[in-house]
């Protein structure tokens, strides 16, 4: 056989071993299946690793709150201004230099109930988490918080999925005194198929952020230190 043919041979072999992950990755239920705006996000909280015990990250402080404090939680609600909705797809074209070519929205599932949920993974950081229920009078080491989800969008950006989560707690101090405070998470990751477990992974590491946020200031209440001064909301 010529040089050249065995070269097209050994070629055409390598193009076809290169093609079989990607037809397995295509042909895998579930993983390709893109969301359309009359299909719900299932609004599952799945609790990441603690960023200290994520591979190739920066060092990060280890959270943890004083022994034996309890956060009372009596009301958690969903108070978003567009319950509807919870981010967008932008549809690329298939090109080198890919445009838009459509936008869709994301119909919402039942974010209540995924805000409750991350709620009480306050639990990693050391508290007894108690939700539907005030703090008795006179309680050492508690804190009582109403939280409020603000906002939780999800939205395409180029090869990324990019999201944003507000939540808004207000706690209630000894006294009566009431303090509120926002927490904003960001969370990003890469796009493989648009898929509704893709956006809600990066939906959760934005959740998984602001609470983590909200579990500092609730710690420091709970050794009876003042709140921080609240930081100034991201740009944008």
């Amino acid at each position: 056989m010529k040089p050249q043919h065995l070269f097209r041979t050994a070629f055409a072999a390598a193009a076809h071993a290169a093609l079989l992950p990607l037809a397995a990755f295509l042909a895998t239920p579930g993983l390709v299946h893109a969301m359309t705006e009359s299909e719900p996000l299932s609004m599952v909280y799945e609790q990441a690793p603690e960023q200290e015990q994520r591979p190739n990250g920066p060092p990060v402080e280890v959270l943890r709150v004083p022994q034996g404090c309890t956060l009372y939680l009596p009301k958690i609600e969903d108070a978003r201004s567009n319950k509807a909705n919870a981010g967008n797809l932008t549809l690329m074209m298939p090109t080198v230099h890919a445009t838009p070519r459509t936008m869709q929205s994301l119909k919402s599932g039942d974010a209540g109930a995924w805000t409750r949920d991350a709620l009480q993974s306050t639990r990693r950081y050391g508290f007894q988490t108690v939700v539907g229920a005030s703090a008795p009078p006179a309680a050492a080491r508690q804190v009582t918080a109403e939280v409020a989800l603000r906002l939780a969008h999800g939205w395409s950006a180029g090869l990324n999925l990019v999201s944003h989560v507000v939540l808004q707690a207000s706690y209630r101090l000894p006294g009566g005194e009431v303090v509120v405070r926002q927490y904003h998470g960001m969370g990003t990751r890469t796009n493989w198929a648009s898929g509704n477990s893709e956006f809600m992974s990066v939906l959760n590491l934005g959740m998984e952020e602001a609470v983590r946020s909200l579990a500092s200031d609730a710690g420091a209440l709970c050794e009876g230190r003042p709140l921080p001064a609240p930081p100034a909301p991201p740009a944008g």
